[in-house]
């Protein structure tokens, strides 16, 4: 167990304090999220292992958030993970796979709002950080960066201010 699971588990329990079992799945979500970044940040893949795991945490929070409907849930999964699809399609190599993958199985967890909402968090991120890699000469217009760490901020975001997010912008 390393500091980002130890955050994980905290972070979950003081946002869903009124389950143990909510704020164990919350927290084994964010746990996930947390290897995924760090092993997307270091190798530039994201395992299908990870995805799995992320899916079967996915698929566990139906029991323990019932409030989520599944047509919610099987929206989540399509509405950000098709159009980083489509955009890989268009322009190859704009994301990988992992990434289309792992946006699909995190779906079914947050909804389809909140994973749209996870998404424009992480481009907005991912942007941020390339232009202050650009302007530091540190990397250059073409150059790729690993994406997987910004959904997962994005996600875990959402996971724990998504509804505050949403109130504020709309």
């Amino acid at each position: 167990m390393n500091r980002f699971h130890v955050i994980s588990v905290f972070a979950a329990s003081m946002y869903f304090p009124e389950s143990a079992g909510r704020a164990a799945v919350a927290g084994l979500f964010l746990g996930v999220l947390a290897v995924v970044a760090q092993t997307d940040r270091k190798t530039m893949t994201i395992p299908d292992q990870l995805v799995l795991a992320a899916l079967g945490v996915s698929l566990l929070s139906i029991l323990f958030f019932p409030e989520l409907g599944l047509t919610d849930r099987i929206i989540g999964l399509c509405s950000a993970s098709l159009p980083l699809l489509v955009i890989t399609l268009c322009i190859p190599g704009a994301f990988g796979g992992g990434d289309i993958k792992l946006m699909a199985a995190c779906g079914v967890f947050l909804g389809w709002r909140h994973s749209l909402l996870a998404l424009g968090i992480a481009i907005f991120l991912g942007a941020a950080y390339g232009a202050r890699m650009l302007a530091a000469g540190k990397a250059q217009r073409k150059s790729r960066i690993a994406f997987g760490p910004f959904l997962c901020m994005g996600m875990a975001i959402t996971v724990l201010w998504g509804e505050q997010v949403l109130v504020l912008l709309f």
